[in-house]
């Protein structure tokens, strides 16, 4: 992923947020987030005032190390990915969110200390809230502060993953895991990502992860055509499955799996 200048960060925000609207209604939110559909009506009510909706596009920059977060984001049908900027500007993936959780909360509180940039890796609708407005709610209510502390934890354990993953897998391996915790991520088979996204989540060479491509293909797990990557075998090798099996295990203690998904 190439560097983009720390100026134009909020600018491209605001180009690809392409609808804001109010938030669903109290039962609307409770099915469209895991995370959301956790809380009980009375926490939910807290919050209701000051959500909204938001369409954001691929390669939307939600905040950066020297522009911290200023909104936290519940995914409804899109992804995010948290990756940390190298100071050569290449970029490598250290967790990512999806309708299971929430991204954008800093640790401790504090979203000046944020080191990651957070970017919406596969476009959709989103959830958001002001980081203050939730941080606040949280303060007065122990079921959001509750709900922010999972959060964290998720991405405190898929960084754990990761860097372990990283050192002890080959790229194909890890090509695969991604892919498949996409997929399950998602709920979806067919996924909207392009070589040099993928790439440089993983922190590898474009070249690598087509070669990689092609040998799936070949193998028939998978049909790769114009930024569009459809699993065509779930039959996910065992590096793979060990992942998504604890991600599904920690989603499911953050939050069920959205009504509308089950």
């Amino acid at each position: 992923m190439p560097p983009v200048p720390h100026g134009s960060a909020m600018t491209m925000i605001a180009s690809v947020d392409t609808q804001r609207s109010n938030a669903p209604s109290t039962e609307g939110l409770r099915k469209h987030n895991g995370c959301l559909s956790e809380l009980s009506l009375t926490a939910l009510s807290m919050l209701k005032p000051h959500l909204t909706e938001a369409t954001l596009s691929e390669g939307a920059i939600l905040w950066d190390a020297k522009r911290p977060a200023t909104d936290v984001y519940f995914p409804v049908s899109g992804l995010i990915s948290i990756v940390v900027a190298m100071p050569d500007g290449e970029c490598v993936e250290v967790g990512s969110v999806a309708r299971e959780a929430a991204a954008g909360v800093a640790f401790h509180g504090d979203q000046s200390a944020l080191l990651t940039r957070g970017v919406v890796q596969i476009g959709g609708k989103f959830i958001r809230i002001g980081a203050a407005q939730l941080l606040s709610a949280a303060s007065k209510n122990p079921e959001i502060g509750h709900l922010i502390t999972l959060c964290r934890d998720w991405m405190l354990l898929q960084a754990q993953q990761i860097a372990a993953c990283n050192a002890v897998h080959p790229a194909d391996k890890r090509f695969c895991r991604w892919i498949f915790e996409c997929g399950l991520r998602m709920e979806a088979d067919t996924l909207q990502l392009t070589q040099e996204a993928i790439a440089s989540m993983l922190g590898i060479r474009r070249t690598t992860v087509t070669l990689i491509a092609q040998t799936l293909q070949a193998q028939g797990s998978i049909h790769y055509r114009r930024g569009r990557i459809s699993i065509s075998d779930r039959t996910a090798p065992r590096c793979a499955r060990r992942h998504a099996n604890v991600a599904t295990f920690s989603a499911n203690r953050i939050g069920r799996q959205p009504a509308c998904a089950r």
